[in-house]
C-alpha cells in the first residue's frame, strides 16, 4: 500500500506560477525587444558608414567627385550607367559596386524593413553588365543619397541618410518608401568627412546643418545643405523613382 500518495499543486501554486511567469514577461519582453532595435540601429549605422566610405573610394578614382551625373561610370560591356534615367539610388548603388567593391545588397536594405528579400545578395549581376535582377526588382531602399557631390564641398555635407527625413527636419512616421525606419524616432546622415551621426531631428540649434543656400546660417532642410549643382538639379535620389527624400 502506497503510504506518500502523489500531491499535485493547488490552484493557488498554479496562480501564483503564472503571476511569476507573466511579470517575467513583461520585464523581459521590452528589453530584448530594445536591445534588438539597439542592434538593428548599429547595423545600420555601420552600413551607412560603409556606403559613404565606398562614395570616397569612388572620388579618389573620379577627380574628387562623388557618384553622380559629373563623374562617368561604365558596366563591364563598355555601356555607360546612367544615373539620371532613372534617377534612381540603385544606379548609385551600381556605381559603389562597379567602382569601390561594393556589391552587397543588403547594405541598402535596413533589417527594420518588414519587406526585407532574403534572396537578394548583390547589387550587380555576375557579369556586372546591369543590376542583378532582385537587388533591380526591391519595392525600396532604406537611404537617401546626393549625388553629384565632390570632396571639396566639404566635411559637413551629407552624403547619404536614412529614408524617411522630411523637409521640415523630422524624420516622419509610418513606414511603405516615404516612412522612416525608426517610426520617426531618428535616423542616420553619413558626411562627406567620414563620420556617422544618429539624429533624433534637425529642428534644434544644435541638430542643423549649415545652410550652403543662405550663406554663413544653418537649416533643418537637409536639400539646403546641398551645393547648387545637387540642390537645383534634384540629385537627391530616393527609391522608388520619384519617391520624396
Amino acid at each position: 500500500m502506497n503510504m506518500h500518495p502523489k500531491r499535485g499543486f493547488t490552484l493557488i501554486e498554479l496562480l501564483t506560477v503564472i503571476a511569476i511567469i507573466g511579470i517575467l514577461a513583461s520585464i523581459l519582453i521590452p528589453t530584448v525587444s530594445k536591445v534588438r532595435q539597439t542592434a538593428r540601429r548599429t547595423l545600420d549605422s555601420s552600413n551607412l558608414r560603409q556606403i559613404g566610405q565606398a562614395a570616397l573610394i569612388f572620388a579618389n578614382d573620379n577627380r574628387d567627385n562623388l557618384p553622380g551625373p559629373v563623374a562617368s561610370v561604365n558596366w563591364s560591356d563598355g555601356r555607360t550607367l546612367d544615373m539620371l534615367t532613372p534617377p534612381e539610388i540603385k544606379y548609385y548603388a551600381g556605381a559603389l559596386g562597379l567602382t569601390a567593391g561594393l556589391n552587397d545588397a543588403s547594405i541598402w536594405i535596413s533589417a527594420n524593413e518588414g519587406n526585407r528579400p532574403s534572396e537578394m545578395t548583390s547589387v550587380l549581376n555576375g557579369q556586372r553588365t546591369d543590376l542583378e535582377e532582385e537587388f533591380a526588382g526591391a519595392e525600396f531602399l532604406s537611404f537617401v543619397v546626393a549625388g553629384g557631390l565632390n570632396i571639396g564641398d566639404g566635411s559637413s555635407v551629407p552624403i547619404a541618410w536614412t529614408r524617411g527625413l522630411a523637409s521640415d527636419g523630422q524624420w516622419r512616421s509610418g513606414s511603405g518608401s516615404n516612412g522612416s525606419l525608426y517610426n520617426g524616432d531618428g535616423g542616420h546622415i553619413v558626411f562627406i568627412g567620414g563620420n556617422v551621426r544618429w539624429q533624433t531631428d534637425l529642428t534644434s540649434s544644435g541638430n542643423q546643418l549649415p545652410d550652403r543656400e543662405a550663406g554663413d546660417d544653418t537649416t533643418e532642410d537637409i536639400r539646403r545643405a546641398m551645393p547648387d549643382r545637387v540642390r537645383l538639379n534634384g540629385w537627391i535620389w530616393a527609391h522608388p523613382s520619384g519617391g520624396t527624400p
